[in-house]
């Protein structure tokens, strides 16, 4: 190749292979990572190249994870794919374009393509100088943390603009794995975002693959770790060729130790080890869980497979609990995730579909509470009419939305379902509520009470006594008027002596009752025994 010197820059000698580090202009330091700083060329141009380029210049030529050879390899690798893939590989991914030596002919560093404005944002803190960028740790997080940082927040059911980033990551990590090459450290800050028009994807880190089966050791970022590679005696991930051995269908090596295997906490583990395909599968997946069902504080590194339940259908169910699970041969690839994260963004692209719609119970009583519960696709707001009250308007947040109310008349429930392509309704089953009777009058039997008795107190002097606060007095301490009080008294006086005679009768009641209970007669066999008893013997 021919080398230009000129405003334009340098053009590497090597078809853009290898470069010489003295070759490639002014440069300024734009970042720094775990083992390497980033700088920014001014000037510098690659055949075949749109955009600018980064240095990527380790710190550590003696590190065990910085390997020339392979580098190299995957410069050639994209060189040697045809003009379509080669486009859609720079489209999506930061892939290696030139391995950088030092003059003595060592290799310091590679060339990598920069991400394009889509993927940045301007920090909302006063503190951080210049754009950073927004990477999907945005997308993991709730959108209000986006928000306040400054970065573009994406709705948590906007499913199309998620999956379509999420679908661009699956056709880098296809096309690496039909190559035989690992991705290794995936992590939410390996992908960064754009949201316009259309939502675009682009994944950096890409100097850090390496090749299947070849026992190289990878980065993992915390929280990302695959089961299978993290374990053995507190040396996590193993730490070389000695600690591995060859998996059962031939492929990449795994760590293991010389004693007994033991499992460690894989959600907190940054241990380098010696990665897969199937590693990158399962990492695809925790991604795919995280960008698809976002948390809260504290829930960012969830591996439960069960909260993507009613964000997507039972497909992708179950698609998400093989891809977390213990087998890695039973893990989705990454093009299955593609078609069917295809099939959900072509399903929000159009007027929704309601599925299903149950009212539970159908037979309640006025004022009890029922539950609604609608199975919908490519929804964006449910209206639910009620008979007898106001609509309920929610904005979907997955694929079944259930609402709990008070019913209070019979009919059925409408239900609409919205998106920007339309809008559909549907009905429910009939919800019957049966009125609860309000008695307005209880009869009650009133008693009746002779006159004759006395028994009832002068009622005008009653109420007028409720006025009284002082003790009772006497009935001459008044003029002779007689208090409540004291004729309350009298009047029990006056029962007690009536009721003298009643006790008599009682007692003869009680005692005509024994005695009517004794045998005046006695019973004709008995009759006949004492009569047959007294005749005279012959």
């Amino acid at each position: 190749m021919s080398e230009r010197v000129g405003e334009e820059g340098f053009v590497s000698r090597a078809a853009g292979i290898r470069l010489r580090e003295s070759d490639l202009g002014a440069k300024g330091l734009i970042g720094s990572g775990a083992a390497t700083d980033v700088y920014r060329l001014d000037s510098f141009t690659v055949p075949g190249h749109h955009g600018g380029l980064a240095f990527v210049r380790t710190r550590d030529r003696a590190d065990e994870l910085w390997n020339p050879a392979v580098l190299s390899r995957l410069v050639a690798l994209r060189l040697g794919l045809d003009a379509e893939a080669r486009a859609m590989l720079d489209g999506v991914a930061a892939w290696p374009a030139a391995v950088v030596e030092d003059d003595g002919g060592e290799a310091v560093g590679c060339l990598m393509p920069l991400a394009a404005h889509p993927f940045y944002y301007l920090p909302s803190d006063e503190k951080s100088a210049g754009k950073t960028p927004q990477n999907a740790k945005w997308l993991i997080a709730a959108p209000k943390r986006a928000r306040r940082a400054g970065a573009v927040a994406v709705a948590e059911r906007d499913l199309v603009a998620r999956c379509t980033v999420l679908a661009r990551v699956c056709l880098l990590l296809e096309t690496m794995h039909r190559h035989g090459v690992v991705f290794g450290d995936l992590s939410e800050k390996s992908v960064l975002y754009g949201v316009g028009d259309v939502a675009e994807a682009f994944v950096v880190g890409c100097e850090g693959a390496v090749f299947a089966g070849e026992g190289a050791l990878q980065r993992n970022s915390a929280g990302w770790a695959a089961p299978e590679t993290v374990g053995g005696d507190g040396d996590e991930g193993g730490s070389g060729a000695d600690d591995e051995i060859a998996d059962g269908d031939g492929g990449a090596a795994v760590p293991t130790s010389s004693a007994s295997f033991v499992k460690t906490d894989a959600s907190t583990s940054r241990a380098p080890s010696v990665q897969t395909v199937a590693t990158d599968r399962y990492k695809l997946g925790l991604l795919i869980l995280r960008v698809l069902a976002p948390a809260g504080d504290g829930l960012e590194r969830s591996r439960d497979p069960e909260r993507i339940q009613g964000v997507v259908d039972a497909a992708g169910q179950r698609m998400m609990t093989r891809a977390l699970g213990d087998e890695p041969e039973e893990r989705p690839t990454a093009s299955e995730w593609y078609s069917y994260l295809r099939g959900v963004i072509i399903e929000n692209l159009d007027a929704p579909v309601i599925r299903s719609v149950v009212v539970s119970p159908a037979l309640v009583a006025e004022g009890d509470e029922v539950r609604i519960e609608v199975e919908v696709s490519g929804a964006q707001q449910l209206t639910i009419e009620m008979p007898g009250r106001a609509d309920i308007r929610r904005d979907v947040g997955g694929r079944v939305v259930s609402e709990r109310f008070t019913a209070r008349q019979s009919g059925r429930i409408g239900v609409r379902a919205s998106n920007a392509h339309g809008d559909v309704v549907a009905v429910s089953n009939v919800v019957r509520v049966l009125p609860v009777p309000t008695p307005a009058q209880i009869p009650l039997a009133s008693p009746d009470v002779p006159a004759g008795l006395g028994v009832l107190p002068d009622l005008a002097s009653l109420e007028a006594a409720l006025g009284i606060s002082t003790p009772p007095s006497s009935a001459g301490s008044r003029g002779g008027e007689i208090s409540p009080f004291d004729r309350v008294a009298e009047l029990r006086a006056r029962l007690d002596a009536d009721a003298t005679p009643v006790r008599d009768l009682m007692r003869f009641g009680i005692e005509a009752e024994r005695v009517s209970r004794e045998r005046l007669f006695p019973p004709f066999e008995e009759f006949l025994n004492d009569a047959d008893a007294q005749k005279p013997r012959d």
